[in-house]
């Protein structure tokens, strides 16, 4: 942190006291120039405010302040708050108050500074910011000191070294903890407190020289100067005022050159080294001369008076009524000039105040109206929820009653359907249980008097037709009770049907004498399947048995059942195999099995077995048991091909 954004020359402007008090004055801090502005080493530099404007008026603050212009800050300062009152930001408003408190310190007008320095005590507590909080015990010590009151402004200074942070950080320059120091041990001086004095003043010079601050560093060597010569310690105050010329001189801050010098011409003659002294005096005026330009009226001031005393004490008091009189003119225009600017700072306070009074005045209002529309808003927001409410609630009733008529609609489809279903199951019955007792027991009988009338009956001929006619009766038995049994709802799931094939092979190719190898899956599905679908696949299988039977001339036969997402049935025979290019469905059934499981979704394919090295054939149907999925029926005939 720092305490002033004005050079030394700037600050002795306002200073009516002695030399020591001065070097309290001073501060060593960060100081900007126009070509770059940065916060001291010392102090962690946070990016600048996110505001660009904000940022923008604070930046341009500092240079007017640096180029020393009290009014061109005023009335960027003015600019800026107006700016932030419409826009508020409490750090922004921070800074801009206490670069404005400096500006009145320095324009004399102390009760006006004091009074941005409560505003800003409250903001950087309200912001939590230690640094911020130290910044502000710094510049109120310093404002108690300007008034010639070095007591009060100790336990400011005391607060500013609690606050101050082991790490600080500010996004504009501030007082650093070697300008706290230093500003201690220049009114520890003042008090006669020497040992006190002593330590900050080693203390700040230890801070200046890390942070390495030459103007800090230069400034600490002359305070420690006025500290030896105030104790009487001449060699050892010259030493130090040697120290503080090497360092001003090359930072070329000649005010605190011309101090410098003009305390070593004072630890001179208070030596008693009259020549010697003299001598300092014409080095020191040389050096006034070469860089008046650079150096305030107020040093000019002081350097006059304070060789105007050194000319007394070495005995030359024409010289030193000649700087008196100098001391005085110069003194005249600095009161005219300090008189003229405070009037015009002080002007253009009561006008910047008068602006953000305005300005505050016009943000409540447009903050009256903001407030009205946002509650009329509201109203009307709360009143549109509401009737969306209850649309929405009005929506759902009537979609929940048009839905519950929907399902009530469904379910008694659903009944309808349930009912028919059930009706359907009852004639199913009812006709197998007529087919059963009223076909069964004719046929049973055909089948009966056909196989008597056989074994009574001698004609050759009629025998053949006798037989004939008693397995026609026992095939018609067998077809009618697979008929029954795909009719009976008891009966529905594949494991059932798989079963029942199983008996049927067994059964058939038993009787007609061929071997046969059944292989079925050792885990099946639970699969529910329609009387249609277990007719035709019954009826599939069965005809391709018969073709084998009839037509193949086969010893063996192996049937493959195998179940995953479809069911497998794989028929394979020795047979003599199908004859080439012969056509599908002519005179062997083939047509109608492929028809039987293009109608349930699946697939038939038949083909010869010569490219595994016999002249058999293999007949695979393949019926998917997801009731989403089906296929194509393919029917692959072969190159090699026989009618069956």
């Amino acid at each position: 942190m720092r305490w002033a954004s004005y050079p030394k020359r700037i600050i002795a402007a306002r200073v009516q006291a002695g030399p020591w008090v001065m070097a309290a004055l001073v501060t060593v801090a960060s100081h900007f120039s126009a070509a770059q502005q940065h916060t001291g080493a010392g102090v962690e530099r946070l990016p600048p405010l996110s505001d660009t404007v904000l940022d923008g008026h604070l930046r341009a603050t500092l240079i007017h302040m640096d180029a020393f212009s009290a009014d061109s800050s005023m009335a960027r300062i003015g600019q800026a708050l107006a700016y932030e009152a419409s826009h508020p930001d409490p750090e922004a408003r921070y800074y801009l108050l206490s670069y404005r408190a400096e500006v009145l310190y320095y324009e004399g007008l102390f009760n006006e500074a004091m009074r941005d320095l409560n505003i800003c005590d409250g903001l950087a507590r309200e912001l939590g910011d230690s640094t911020l909080i130290a910044n502000i015990f710094n510049l109120k010590g310093l404002l108690h000191e300007n008034i010639q009151d070095s007591r009060q402004a100790l336990p400011f200074l005391y607060e500013a070294l609690a606050y101050y942070p082991e790490r600080p950080k500010a996004r504009y320059p501030l007082s650093e903890l070697h300008h706290i120091h230093g500003n201690l041990g220049s009114y520890l001086t003042t008090l006669g407190r020497s040992d006190s004095a002593a330590f900050h003043l080693r203390r700040s010079l230890e801070l200046a020289s890390e942070a390495g601050g030459e103007r800090a560093i230069a400034v600490a060597w002359w305070s420690m100067g006025n500290l030896a010569l105030r104790q009487g310690r001449t060699a050892d105050a010259e030493v130090d005022y040697s120290h503080s010329i090497r360092v001003a001189h090359a930072a070329r801050d000649h005010d605190i050159g011309v101090d410098a010098l003009v305390g070593r011409a004072e630890a001179i003659a208070a030596q008693g080294r009259r020549d010697a002294a003299i001598n300092a005096l014409d080095s020191a005026e040389a050096y006034l001369n070469a860089y008046r330009s650079g150096i305030g009226l107020v040093t000019q001031r002081n350097f006059v008076r304070r060789a105007s005393g050194i000319y007394r004490i070495i005995g030359e008091y024409k010289g030193a009524i000649e700087r008196l009189a100098t001391w005085h003119r110069i003194d005249s225009t600095i009161t005219a000039r300090n008189i003229e600017t405070s009037l015009r700072t002080q002007a253009d306070l009561m006008r910047s105040d008068s602006e953000l009074a305005m300005a505050q005045l016009r943000q409540d209002r447009m903050t009256a109206d903001l407030e009205r529309e946002r509650e009329r808003r509201t109203m009307i927001t709360i009143a549109s929820t509401i009737g969306l409410i209850v649309l929405t609630v009005l929506f759902f009733v009537l979609r929940s009653r048009h839905q519950a008529k929907e399902r009530l609609a469904e379910l008694e489809v659903l009944r309808l359907q349930q009912e028919r279903t059930i009706a359907e199951l009852r004639v199913r019955e009812e006709v197998g249980r007529d087919m059963h007792d009223d076909l069964g027991a004719g046929l049973s009988a055909l089948k009966l008097r056909s196989e008597m009338a056989l074994r009574k009956e001698t004609d050759p001929s009629k025998q053949k037709m006798l037989k004939q006619l008693a397995n026609t009766a026992g095939e018609l038995i067998v077809s009618m009770r697979q008929i029954i049994w795909t009719l009976n709802d008891d009966q529905l799931t594949l494991a059932d049907l798989l079963a029942y094939m199983g008996s049927y092979v067994r059964t058939y190719l038993s009787d007609q004498e061929l071997n046969f190898e059944l292989i079925t899956p050792e885990h099946i599905p639970e699969v529910t399947l329609s009387a249609q679908a277990r007719r035709n696949l019954l009826l599939v299988v069965k005809e391709a048995l018969h073709n084998v039977v009839k037509h193949a001339k086969a010893s063996h036969v192996t049937l493959e059942i195998s179940c995953s997402e479809a069911l497998s049935i794989s028929i394979v025979d020795d047979g003599i195999g199908l004859q080439r290019n012969a056509e599908l469905g002519v005179g062997n059934g083939l047509r109608n099995m492929a028809r039987r499981m293009e109608v349930l979704g699946g697939t038939f394919q038949v083909q010869g077995t010569e490219d595994e090295g016999s002249q058999g054939t293999r007949l695979r149907i393949l019926f998917p048991l997801h009731p989403n999925k089906g296929s194509i029926v393919q029917v692959v005939v072969p190159s090699s091909t026989s009618s069956r």
